[in-house]
């Protein structure tokens, strides 16, 4: 990770220990400003801003909408909207940083993030990436190659997780009864992992 990277994500992530309560003080959904102003040109645009470096590297944040229900283990629930949409109220959830990569795509699970498959040796060390996401608007046919990024996720405050249907999020069941991931702050590896270094069998 280049070095004016590293700083800004210290930063980003020093401000985070102020609590949930200014989360969104970290910084503003501004609908993909300079210098926050690089696109992936598909539906994650609607909740992330990032920067890039001369590099190819990314920096920025990734946003989420609280729904203002607390699941039975004390968790906020928080999901994905369009945060151009009126009332969205987005809140910064995570920061990232991403390395260009190229990637296979295997397949499309139900209600969750398409599978790729990665070079092993393209994966940071030290580090935690778990989400690669490609360039343009359409999406691919298996076994295709692409160009995108590979991304870590810092979490910037403790909340459960749900990616459909949040909305229905109970608080009388915990997060994971209520289909969602407890996330702590710090290195967030489940949320959003949808990369193997290794095809199935057949594939």
């Amino acid at each position: 990770m280049p070095k004016p990277t590293s700083l800004l994500l210290c930063a980003a992530f020093g401000l985070s220990g102020i609590g949930s309560a200014h989360a969104a003080d970290l910084y503003p959904w501004r609908d993909h400003e300079a210098p926050f102003n690089f696109v992936f040109g598909n539906d994650i645009d609607t909740h992330q801003q990032t920067r890039k470096s001369r590099d190819g590297s990314l920096f920025g944040f990734f946003y989420v909408r609280f729904t203002g229900v607390v699941t039975k283990d004390h968790y906020p629930v928080a999901t994905h909207v369009d945060c151009n949409m009126a009332g969205a109220d987005c809140t910064v959830g995570w920061t990232l940083a991403g390395k260009p990569v190229s990637a296979t795509f295997l397949y499309q699970p139900m209600h969750d993030h398409p599978v790729f498959l990665v070079n092993r040796a393209d994966i940071t060390q030290p580090g935690s990436p778990s989400h690669f996401h490609w360039f343009g608007p359409v999406m691919p046919m298996p076994r295709q190659t692409l160009n995108g990024t590979l991304l870590q996720l810092t979490a910037v405050d403790s909340f459960c997780f749900i990616h459909h249907g949040a909305d229905a999020a109970s608080p009388t069941a915990t997060c994971r009864d209520n289909g969602g991931v407890n996330v702590d702050r710090g290195a967030d590896i489940a949320t959003h992992l949808n990369i193997v270094t290794s095809a199935p069998p057949g594939m």
